[in-house]
């Protein structure tokens, strides 16, 4: 079989959107490609008309008997699949014209690295951009050091990746349901394989009110936080391993813990346990530990880092060098921060300063 890419889509109604989604795909530079759509028993029978109505022999249409919900679709659909690529395209989203080429074209040049993303442009329901979205992976270190601090290191609306790499690292899992994305990134991350983000913009990703990620936002973060902690615990048994969790995800004030000296030196003793564990466990080299530890000072701040010292400060010069040395611990200096950079980002389109 010639054809090396597989492009995926599973639909659960989706119009109007879907049209975007499979004409900018149809339309790519990149030709030699098997299109394979499942829908998954959608209600709206409109749907299946719809995709029918295209006559290109590239797209393959299966059809769920049952919904069998998207962690379980994409499964099937990676028991279908034979091509050594996947490219994966949600139902409401936008191909850019050169992303299958570069994306594809990116892990034929770089055969170490087993799943990519693309910058990504965040439109609203009308098509307007709204936000850039922009991050650099250097290496297998910056990978696992945004699992580690409860961050997805990939945008899985565009990824691409290579067939056997997901199926060997066991698919989706339903039980993590609206959060199977960070999950499997988390699993594919542990096990050792590698990601990389193409510094180019591919894809025009849909936020809408009917979105998943909207609708179910509790539920993600509530889902997420169980990634993360699994994460941390499958490197450290420690009893203090939940209270860094919560403090490299931000969420202590949630649970009403103030830092004071006995819990940053609790918090320091999990963090340093974590990192040697993990060092030696996945075999870091020097680069990658340096940049696995860049991600997470950078999120935290300095603070847990210089525990040993600064704890032993009066309580007013403990504070305020901890708070210096961590600003983004302060919550209401993050909501500041947060506020200020989308008030620019409506700035910077208003004048479409891209």
């Amino acid at each position: 079989m010639s054809t090396k890419v597989t492009i995926l889509t599973c639909v659960y109604n989706g119009l109007p959107y879907l049209k975007d989604a499979i004409e900018s795909t149809l339309n790519q530079s990149y030709k030699d490609f098997e299109y394979l759509i499942i829908d998954d028993a959608s209600p709206d029978k409109n749907v299946i008309k719809f995709i029918e109505s295209y006559n290109d022999p590239r797209i393959r249409l299966v059809r769920n008997n049952k919904n069998l919900g998207v962690s379980n679709t994409i499964n099937k659909a990676l028991s279908l699949i034979t091509t050594k690529y996947v490219v994966r395209i949600d139902q409401d989203d936008i191909n850019l014209p050169n992303r299958i080429e570069q994306q594809i074209g990116y892990l034929e040049k770089n055969p170490s690295v087993d799943i990519v993303c693309s910058w990504e442009k965040t439109i609203d329901s009308n098509g307007k951009k709204i936000r850039n979205w922009k991050r650099k992976l250097d290496n297998y270190g910056d990978f696992l050091g945004y699992i580690l601090i409860g961050i997805c290191p990939i945008w899985h609306p565009s990824i691409a990746f290579k067939t056997k790499v997901m199926v060997d690292a066991g698919g989706f899992d339903e039980s993590y349901i609206r959060a199977e994305d960070f999950e499997v990134t988390t699993r594919l991350a542990l096990q050792r394989y590698t990601a990389a983000i193409v510094p180019k913009f591919h894809l025009l990703q849909r936020q809408h009110i009917s979105s998943q990620s909207s609708e179910f936002s509790d539920i993600q973060a509530s889902v997420s936080r169980r990634i993360h902690l699994e994460a941390l615990n499958s490197f450290s048994s420690l009893i203090d391993i939940e209270l860094l969790a919560d403090f490299l995800r931000f969420d202590l004030a949630e649970k009403n813990i103030k830092i004071k000296r006995e819990i940053l030196i609790k918090i320091n003793a999990a963090l340093t346990d974590l990192l040697y564990n993990i060092s030696i466990k996945q075999n870091l080299s020097e680069n990658e530990l340096s940049s696995m530890k860049k991600i997470i000072y950078r999120r935290v701040g300095f603070g847990v880092k210089f525990a040993p010292i600064i704890t032993r400060l009066p309580s007013f010069l403990f504070y305020l060098a901890f708070y210096i040395s961590s600003p983004l611990q302060l919550k209401s200096f993050r909501i500041w921060l947060s506020k200020t950079y989308h008030r620019l980002l409506k700035i910077r389109y208003l004048f479409k300063l891209r």
